[in-house]
């Protein structure tokens, strides 16, 4: 089997045993999730907003993909429901910008930690052995993605691909020869 036929092999076997796998696992949401009574286009722009902080309509619009027009009818809905607030730009007046309240921001962070809890959990039935596994494939993937990203010209290239860490960034043994 050529290089070419086995990546074509190895890709469909792994699409597989995840897609087997995913379907057969417990759900990493806890009870907080689903009693979450927001509709995922709502969600997402409290995700946006708890990542980015304060933003523009148009920014999170453009973000959506969605018009400036959805955007004000999902954040009328958050603003209703004390998630959110809208607060004028200092800069320019007709700018209407969004951002979390603190109802909001405990909404989001209570659901990041229930995830991180659960995930907490179903690692826990793993040995040493398979967590420092995972982990290794956990820094592979990330190391996946970054060169994904500069594919996609999202990131500049590291400057020595062999040398940079999952975050891109050079290892600390380059770190100490520079040094």
């Amino acid at each position: 089997m050529n290089t070419a036929d086995e990546r074509r092999s190895l890709i469909s076997e792994i699409l597989t045993i995840a897609n087997r796998e995913t379907v057969r696992m417990p759900p990493v949401m806890g009870e907080e999730w689903l009693t979450l009574d927001v509709t995922m286009s709502q969600f997402k722009v409290l995700l946006l907003l708890q990542r980015k902080g304060t933003m523009r309509v148009s920014e999170i619009a453009s973000a959506l993909s969605v018009t400036q027009a959805v955007v004000t009818g999902l954040t009328d809905r958050l603003v209703h429901r004390g998630l959110i607030e809208r607060i004028g730009d200092p800069h320019d007046r007709r700018v209407v910008m969004c951002r979390l309240t603190d109802e909001g921001n405990q909404m989001t962070g209570t659901l990041a930690r229930s995830s991180l809890e659960r995930g907490r959990k179903l690692l826990e039935v793993m040995t040493v052995e398979e967590l420092r596994l995972l982990r290794e494939t956990f820094e592979m993937a990330a190391c996946v993605l970054e060169r994904v990203r500069h594919k996609l010209a999202l990131l500049e290239p590291p400057e020595d691909p062999e040398s940079a860490g999952p975050d891109g960034k050079a290892s600390g043994q380059d770190e100490e020869r520079a040094a």
